[in-house]
């Protein structure tokens, strides 16, 4: 993955890669490759197509060539680069052009005139991508009202602060950084949050569970699997015909409490032309790592945690939010005290909690006992009986 994004792109990577393997299911074998030197296996293959689970960039483009001289395919995943006319390949991203005029209208429909882009970081080609899209359907937006991320997320804090009346909509490259801008105002200012609108990107599902449920925009691992599978045909099967296809995924907002749930309407789906060039120019900046980050790191954690945790482990924190004794939750569960221990242990290693007591405090800080039993309702498809619980 190209390194500046890898903070929001990680975990969705993951999710698509378990998608794309279900292909097998389809009769189309799937192969995974760790390292670049191992693909030169399929070039005997006719029905070879080199997969690459992220854009063009100075670690695959000799990869990319090399397929280019042998006559395989290559498909590049979130390819956004302006080097496809050194190479022949297939491409599969979201549409920023589109996407910032579904956000641009979301705003405007629900009277949100004047919005801040916070969180910007110039080293990542999917935040500038963003920022130039949304710069050229909103008028009102300027590059002052882009608050980057340099040495940490408190300095970007601190230069929106004295600004924040300004504005009344906040748009984030990612989940991670709405939930941490949420939290600050939670804890420093609450009132800020009643009436403005925050909306992230990625779809988390430490979003989905935060006292202020965060509205999010998200394409699905679904529709990744479906457009790989629609190129891999006409590609094998139209080799004479095609050089390469492009797709475009469609996004999909979804609307929580940090936009008072106000949906999408069939009107503010309209497309937006762009009505002015983009003439913005970033100076990269020393690389910095978001996981680390005080702001945010137990974020990560928790979404790491949750994206691995089967339903019996959710069970377990929703039981420990709830206040329950190690006791009562084995008894309403139904697990040994010994199964409960080895749950515990696997949580605290993964989020470097020494016991319970600081293991529900973290839990605390970001998971909202209502959301979690909402969610769990959903994975569950509504047969949960929480009046067990």
């Amino acid at each position: 993955m190209e390194n500046s994004s890898s903070y929001f792109f990680e975990t969705r990577r993951k999710q698509e890669i378990a998608s794309i393997k279900s292909l097998n299911q389809k009769r189309i074998p799937t192969i995974v490759f760790e390292n670049i030197e191992d693909v030169p296996e399929i070039f005997t293959d006719s029905k070879a197509v080199l997969l690459v689970a992220q854009g063009l960039n100075k670690n695959n483009e000799h990869c990319v060539k090399i397929c280019n001289e042998n006559g395989i395919p290559v498909i590049l995943l979130h390819d956004k680069s302006k080097k496809h006319y050194k190479y022949i390949y297939s491409s599969i991203a979201d549409n920023d052009d589109i996407t910032a005029s579904m956000v641009y209208r979301y705003f405007k429909a629900n009277a949100k005139e004047k919005i801040a882009f916070f969180g910007f970081y110039a080293n990542s080609e999917s935040d500038i991508s963003k920022i130039e899209a949304f710069y050229k359907v909103n008028l009102n937006f300027s590059e002052k009202d882009i608050f980057h991320i340099k040495s940490g997320f408190a300095e970007c804090m601190n230069d929106f602060w004295e600004r924040r009346n300004e504005y009344d909509g906040i748009y984030f490259p990612n989940d991670f950084i709405a939930i941490a801008f949420l939290n600050y105002f939670r804890n420093n200012e609450p009132s800020y949050i009643e009436d403005r609108f925050f909306l992230g990107f990625s779809d988390t599902i430490i979003a989905r569970l935060f006292h202020i449920s965060v509205s999010s925009i998200t394409y699905t691992s679904e529709a990744i699997k479906s457009a790989v599978l629609q190129i891999y045909r006409c590609l094998t099967n139209n080799k004479n015909d095609f050089n390469c296809i492009s797709i475009d995924l469609k996004n999909i907002l979804i609307p929580r409490d940090s936009t008072q749930k106000r949906a999408l309407t069939n009107s503010d789906l309209i497309f937006t032309r762009g009505k002015r060039s983009v003439s913005m120019n970033f100076d990269p900046v020393e690389e910095y790592s978001h996981k680390s980050d005080p702001a945010l790191k137990d974020i990560f954690v928790l979404e790491n945690l949750l994206l691995s945790a089967k339903t019996v482990d959710l069970l377990i924190i929703y039981m420990f939010l709830k206040g329950y004794s190690n006791s009562l939750t084995t008894h309403k569960l139904f697990l040994t005290p010994q199964s409960l221990n080895t749950h515990k242990n696997n949580y605290f290693k993964r989020t470097g909690c020494k016991d319970k007591a600081e293991f529900v405090k973290l839990l605390s800080k970001y998971i909202s006992p209502r959301h979690l039993e909402e969610y769990l309702r959903y994975i569950s498809n509504d047969i949960t009986d929480f009046s067990n619980y």
